[in-house]
């Protein structure tokens, strides 16, 4: 391999590792973090072309973006699915009536 053809399998390597990782992260974790939501990956600058010897690697990355968006997804779907039960109970309750009965006094 030439000192280019290194310089951009070693990139791809770098940048498929911080995706893998990204793709692998639990979104959870993200949301407990006190510095706030995590900023969106950008591509580095310069990476060139996919060496096709990392294209199934690529693949098995896009694979597990796929997997984390389907599991976001639904965690989505049951979030609006509860919300919009809270909503019902909520929307349900009369206001002029009282809420609690004082029975000492």
């Amino acid at each position: 391999m030439s000192p280019r053809t290194d310089r951009t399998h070693a990139a791809w390597l770098a940048a498929l590792d911080e995706l893998e990782a990204i793709a692998g992260r639990d979104p959870q974790v993200g949301a407990e973090r006190a510095d706030g939501p995590q900023a969106a990956w950008t591509p580095p600058a310069g990476l060139g072309p996919l060496p096709a010897e990392l294209a199934d690697r690529a693949a098995a990355v896009a694979g597990a973006q796929r997997t984390a968006l389907a599991r976001l997804d639904a965690a989505r779907k049951a979030v609006l699915a509860h919300l919009g039960a809270v909503r019902s109970v909520e929307s349900a309750r009369e206001p002029e009536r009282p809420v609690y009965l004082d029975a000492t006094g």
